[in-house]
C-alpha cells in the first residue's frame, strides 16, 4: 500500500530534522577527530603538565612559606636574645606544642659556631629523627634530610644580631599528595629536586629517569616551561618544570614527565569512540524515523482530518504548499486569536508592559515579572514609591533625574550588570523596566545554604567587582550593594542590579542627620554623614564576601543602632578557616582591606579588586556554577533576620574628635 504524498512529505521533513540535529554534528566531530593534528593533541597534554607543575610548585611554596614564617617569628622574639634564659625555654616549649598540628617535631637554637644551645622536641621516634635533621650539614634555610621517608625537613631562621640560628624539624609527608595530580594519570611522574639535582621527594630516587635536556633546563630554577624531550632510552617524553617560588629555599624545582605514547593512545581511542558514536547515531535515527511515523505523522494526520470533519470541510487534496501541518496551523491560529481577544479583557498593563506575576515586594516598591509586547521579550518591572506627600515640582524633578540615570545606565552593556530598558512615570511613583534574570538572588541563596565555599566566593566576587567597575567607569555609584541586589542566573550569569535607586529614593525626601541605605552594608563614611562614593560600594562588596564566607555580617546586631555602632567602632570576627575550609590567605587579606573603615586604605578601585580575584580564580582554575541547594538550613534560618534587612533611613553618627 502506497503512502499518500502528504504523509511522505511530513516524514521526509522529520527525517531531515533528525539528521541535522543528530547525525550532522556527530559527522563533523568524527571527521574533525580523524584529521586531528598530532602535535595539537600533544600541546594539550603539555599544557596540562605545565599547569600541574605550576600548581605543585605553588603548593610546595605555600607549605614552606608557612613554616619559614613560624621560625622567623620566634627567632625575632626579644626572649631569644638569651637562648638559655627561662623565657626562651618557655617560648620554645610553647611554640613546639602550638605547632604540633603543622608537623613540627623539634625546635632548637644553634649558635654562630654551629653548636646546639637549646632544644625542645617531641618524645619517641620523633627525638631520633630530630637529632638526625639537626646534625644535617649545610646552612640553607630549607634543607631535606636525604634518604628519610616520610620526608623530613629542617627549617632555619637567623637570630637577631647574627647570634645563631633557630631551627625547626618538620614532617613533610603532607607534600606527598602534591606529586599525584589526578589530571595527569597514572603513567605521569612528578618529582621535587634541589639545585644540585638531588630528588627531595618523588617516586624516583634520582633524576636519571628524566630526559637530560629537561633536567638541564629545570635545575637553574629561573623559569618554567614544558616541551617534548628525547628520553635517555631514546623514546619521546612529554615534560614540564616550574620553580618553587621561595627564594630562601635554595632553588627547588618541580619536574614532571610522561611517555609520548600516552597522547597517541588518546588520539586512537578518540577516533574509535567517535566511529562507534556515528554508527550508533545512524541506528538511532532509523529507529526514530520509524517511531515518528507511529507517534507523530499518523496522529497529526488523524487530528487534521478530525478538525476538517468538525468544520464540515471537504477532504484536502494534495495541492502545492498545503498539508496536514498547514491545516493545523490555520486552525490553531484562529483559536489563538480568539483566546487572545478574550484574555485581553482581563490583562493588567503597567504602561506598555503586561504584568504577569508578582515576584517580590518591599518597603520601597514591588518587582513584577512582565512582558514587552512591542519587542516580544520578558522584562522585570520594578515600581518605586516616591511618597504621596511629595510636592509635584519636586516629584517631577526626581522623575526627570531617574530618567537621566536610566538613560546613562542603558548606554552601556556589561555582562555583570542588569540592563535597564525603560523608565516611566506612574501615579504615586515610577517604574523601571529592566532585564529579567532567570535565577535567584544571592540573598536567597545564602538563606538556603548558609555560607559558600571559598572556591565559589572567588569567582562570584570577581563578577560583582567587574559590574561595579563598569558602573564606576561611567560615574554611576550604586549606594546599596547587598546580596538582594546580586542576581544569580541559572545559566551561570552574575549580575548586579538597582544602580542608583537608593540615591533616587533618598534624594526624594532629604532629611538632616539621616542617610538612606541598608544597615550592615552602609560604609562608615556614610554613617558619619560624609556621603558615599565608589569606595563605599567597595566596602559593601567586602561585607558581601565576608558574609558569603562566614554566614554572618562582619558588623551585625539585633537593632539598627547596634549595626551602626558596630560598623563605626566594632571589631571584626576573624574568618574561621576550619569553617571555610582551605581559605586562601590572599582572599582573607583582600576582604579585610575592603572592610577598612578609612576609605583611603581600601583598594583603589573596583577593577583592581576584580583583577585580584580573577588572579586567584585563574591560579586554582575556579569557575562559578550556581548550586541552589534544597530547603533553608537551620543555621541559615537563624540568620534570616540579618540577611533580609531592607533599605531604610538610618541616623548618622559623626565621630567626635578630642581636642
Amino acid at each position: 500500500m502506497k503512502l499518500p504524498r502528504l504523509r511522505l512529505g511530513l516524514l521526509a521533513r522529520i527525517a531531515l530534522a533528525l539528521a541535522a540535529a543528530g547525525l550532522l554534528p556527530l559527522a563533523i566531530a568524527y571527521f574533525g577527530l580523524v584529521g586531528v593534528n598530532r602535535d595539537a593533541l600533544f600541546d594539550q597534554v603539555l599544557n596540562t603538565h605545565a599547569l600541574a607543575a605550576r600548581t605543585a610548585a605553588a603548593r610546595v611554596g605555600a607549605f614552606l612559606d608557612t613554616r619559614l614564617a613560624l621560625a622567623r617569628g620566634v627567632a625575632g622574639n626579644p626572649a631569644m636574645a638569651d637562648p638559655r634564659s627561662p623565657e626562651a625555654q618557655e617560648l620554645l616549649a610553647g611554640s613546639l606544642q602550638a605547632w604540633a598540628d603543622l608537623g613540627v617535631e623539634a625546635v632548637a637554637v644553634v649558635n654562630a659556631g654551629g653548636e646546639e644551645v637549646l632544644r625542645a622536641q617531641l618524645k619517641g621516634e620523633a627525638a631520633r629523627r630530630a637529632g638526625e635533621a639537626l646534625r644535617l650539614a649545610g646552612e640553607g634555610e630549607v634543607l631535606a634530610v636525604p634518604g628519610v621517608r616520610p620526608l623530613l625537613l629542617r627549617i632555619s631562621a637567623p637570630l637577631s644580631g647574627g647570634a645563631g640560628w633557630l631551627r625547626l624539624v618538620c614532617d613533610g609527608s603532607a607534600l606527598e599528595d602534591v606529586l599525584h595530580p589526578e589530571e595527569l594519570g597514572r603513567e605521569a611522574d612528578l618529582a621535587i629536586a634541589d639545585a644540585a639535582g638531588r630528588v627531595v621527594l618523588g617516586d624516583s630516587s634520582s633524576l636519571d629517569a628524566y630526559p637530560a635536556r629537561l633536567v638541564e633546563q629545570a635545575l637553574p630554577g629561573r623559569s618554567e616551561g614544558a616541551g617534548r624531550f628525547l628520553g635517555r632510552g631514546g623514546a619521546e617524553v612529554l615534560g614540564a618544570y616550574a620553580p618553587v617560588l621561595v627564594p630562601e629555599r635554595g632553588g627547588w624545582v618541580v619536574l614532571s614527565r610522561q611517555p609520548a605514547r600516552v597522547a597517541e593512545a588518546v588520539a586512537v581511542r578518540l577516533r574509535r569512540q567517535s566511529a562507534l558514536a556515528l554508527g550508533a547515531a545512524l541506528l538511532l535515527i532509523a529507529a526514530l524515523l520509524a517511531a515518528a511515523w507511529a507517534v507523530v505523522v499518523r496522529p497529526v494526520r488523524e487530528l487534521a482530518a478530525a478538525q476538517r470533519e468538525l468544520a464540515g470541510a471537504a477532504p484536502v487534496t494534495a495541492t502545492a504548499g498545503r498539508n496536514e501541518i498547514d491545516d493545523l496551523r490555520r486552525s490553531f491560529e484562529a483559536l489563538r486569536r480568539g483566546l487572545a481577544e478574550r484574555r485581553a479583557l482581563d490583562d493588567v498593563f503597567l504602561g506598555r508592559y503586561q504584568v504577569v506575576e508578582l515576584l517580590a515586594t518591599g518597603g520601597m516598591g514591588s518587582v513584577f515579572r512582565g512582558w514587552d509586547p512591542k519587542l516580544q521579550r520578558p522584562v522585570a518591572l520594578k515600581t518605586l514609591r516616591l511618597g504621596v506627600d511629595l510636592p509635584e515640582e519636586k516629584r517631577r524633578q526626581r522623575i526627570e533625574q531617574l530618567v537621566r540615570e536610566a538613560v546613562t545606565a542603558a548606554r552601556f552593556s556589561h555582562p555583570n550588570v542588569v540592563a535597564v530598558y525603560d523608565v516611566e512615570d506612574v501615579p504615586e511613583g515610577a517604574y523601571i523596566a529592566m532585564e529579567l534574570v532567570d535565577g535567584i538572588s544571592l540573598e536567597r541563596l545564602l538563606l538556603r545554604r548558609g555560607r559558600l565555599t571559598p572556591e565559589e566566593v572567588i569567582p562570584l566576587g570577581a563578577a560583582i567587582a567587574r559590574g561595579l567597575a563598569a558602573a564606576h567607569g561611567r560615574d554611576i555609584v550604586h549606594r546599596d550593594v547587598k546580596p538582594a541586589n546580586v542576581m544569580l542566573g541559572r545559566d551561570g550569569s552574575i549580575k548586579v542590579t538597582d544602580f542608583g535607586i537608593a540615591d533616587l529614593i533618598a534624594a526624594s525626601s532629604r532629611a538632616e542627620g539621616l542617610v538612606f541605605g541598608t544597615p550592615g552594608y552602609l560604609p562608615p563614611e556614610s554613617l558619619r554623614g560624609e556621603g558615599q562614593g565608589a569606595a563605599g560600594d567597595l566596602f559593601a562588596c567586602g561585607v558581601i564576601l565576608y558574609e558569603c564566607l562566614s554566614g554572618a555580617k562582619p558588623y551585625g546586631g539585633l537593632e539598627v543602632s547596634d549595626m551602626v555602632q558596630a560598623t563605626l567602632s566594632g571589631r571584626i570576627r576573624p574568618l574561621d578557616g576550619r569553617v571555610n575550609g582551605d581559605l586562601p590567605p590572599d582572599l582573607e587579606t583582600l576582604v579585610l582591606l575592603l572592610l577598612e573603615r578609612n576609605p583611603v586604605l581600601r583598594p583603589s578601585n573596583a577593577a583592581a579588586v576584580a583583577e585580584e580575584l580573577e588572579r586567584l580564580a585563574a591560579g586554582s582554575g575556579l569557575r562559578w556554577k550556581l548550586q541552589e541547594g534544597g530547603a533553608a538550613k537551620p543555621q541559615a534560618q537563624a540568620a534570616a533576620a540579618s540577611l533580609t534587612v531592607e533599605a531604610q533611613w538610618v541616623p548618622t553618627a559623626p565621630v567626635k574628635t578630642e581636642a
